[in-house]
């Protein structure tokens, strides 16, 4: 499962959520990047530093060094022993784009994609409220300053539509859409996706 959706639309916290129930493990690109950039991922000095510089730079990682995000996802699957017979992989933050997506096949198979649909105006709402520390998702992120929100709600403006054209065309793949207010409850959240994923 993918789950799509802008900053503040709940996909951290889903993503726990669902992985709290049973039968899903969740992973968190963004948790992953940021725990790489402080030395905690088997990373490379010289890769841990180049992550740094992107998350600083509120930057997508390029396709061309998609090679870590294919370790990170790599060392995350063995250290939770994830096993495909008894559970789903929950995707948040990865692929981001479709050149992403297309690279990721090569790992796993995506057969739902979950659009959390949240517009500016209930993100800005919803990421206002993390940064006080409201709610299930990360605070106390740098990248919550109204200019990077900015940033990255228009950086997902432009991806996202390809992206979804991408899963669009290929075959066996369902995508199901969830609308997400400012008082939205990820708990509800999370049982509409946990439906949609056995349905």
């Amino acid at each position: 499962m993918l789950l799509v959706g802008p900053t503040g639309s709940g996909k951290s916290p889903v993503g726990m959520l669902l992985e709290r129930r049973g039968g899903f493990r969740h992973f968190d690109f963004g948790a992953e990047l940021r725990a790489a950039a402080a030395g905690e991922r088997d990373l490379s000095p010289e890769d841990a530093a180049y992550v740094r510089r992107l998350l600083d730079a509120h930057a997508l990682l390029p396709d061309e060094r998609f090679d870590l995000a294919q370790r990170l996802l790599e060392g995350f699957l063995e250290r939770v022993a994830f096993d495909p017979r008894r559970e789903m992989l929950v995707l948040n933050g990865l692929p981001r784009h479709a050149g992403q997506a297309r690279a990721i096949a090569r790992l796993v198979r995506v057969e739902l994609v979950v659009v959390l649909e949240c517009g500016p105006a209930a993100a800005g709402a919803r990421v206002a409220r993390r940064s006080r520390g409201e709610g299930l998702d990360h605070a106390g992120r740098d990248d919550d300053t109204p200019e990077a929100v900015a940033r990255k709600l228009a950086l997902f403006a432009t991806e996202t539509p390809q992206l979804l054209a991408h899963y669009r065309a290929q075959p066996g793949v369902r995508i199901r859409r969830l609308r997400v207010h400012a008082d939205t409850r990820e708990e509800d959240l999370a049982a509409e996706v946990a439906s949609a994923a056995v349905s």
